[in-house]
């Protein structure tokens, strides 16, 4: 009688265990659907932000000191691709290679140096998980290499 006992058992928990990994499989999913939608979302107001950036001065009021009017497109367009390199790390559409070298070209361009140097350590503050804290680090190599200084000049206020 234990000899069907046992087979018996171990299905059982063949059964739940399948059951269990199905439901974390699930629920990524389900927030990596989310997470998609949300970034869709904020690259959307993104490119009206950049095609129109009187409708959104967030640069210019965040950075007073730092960035003129006309600068606030292209730093939204800097934001819009550093955003987009970190969704697309988020759920494997980049790896760390391709990641390191969009970054050193990126890093290349003074406007992509300025952006990084201005919100750097806000974004290490707010990375949520291990893929945002390798997405800044990485940026964050590319910069120091570009030469990018430790702190953004007259940044002490912030």
């Amino acid at each position: 009688m234990s000899y069907l006992r046992h087979p018996v058992l171990v299905l059982a928990a063949t059964v739940a265990g399948a059951a269990a990994l199905h439901g974390v499989q699930r629920h990524r999913e389900h927030r990596n659907c989310l997470e998609l939608e949300i970034h869709q979302a904020h690259v959307r107001i993104l490119q009206v932000a950049a095609a129109h950036p009187h409708l959104d001065p967030i640069w210019e009021r965040n950075f007073p000191k730092h960035v003129l009017q006309a600068e606030s497109g292209p730093m939204l367009m800097c934001q819009m691709w550093v955003e987009h390199w970190r969704a697309g790390l988020n759920v494997g559409v980049y790896t760390a290679e391709q990641l390191r070298h969009n970054a050193a070209s990126f890093m290349a361009d003074p406007m992509g140096l300025k952006m990084w140097a201005l919100t750097r350590h806000k974004r290490q503050q707010q990375a949520r998980n291990r893929h945002d804290r390798r997405h800044v680090a990485l940026l964050d190599d590319a910069y120091v290499t570009a030469g990018g200084p430790r702190k953004h000049a007259d940044l002490d206020e912030l």
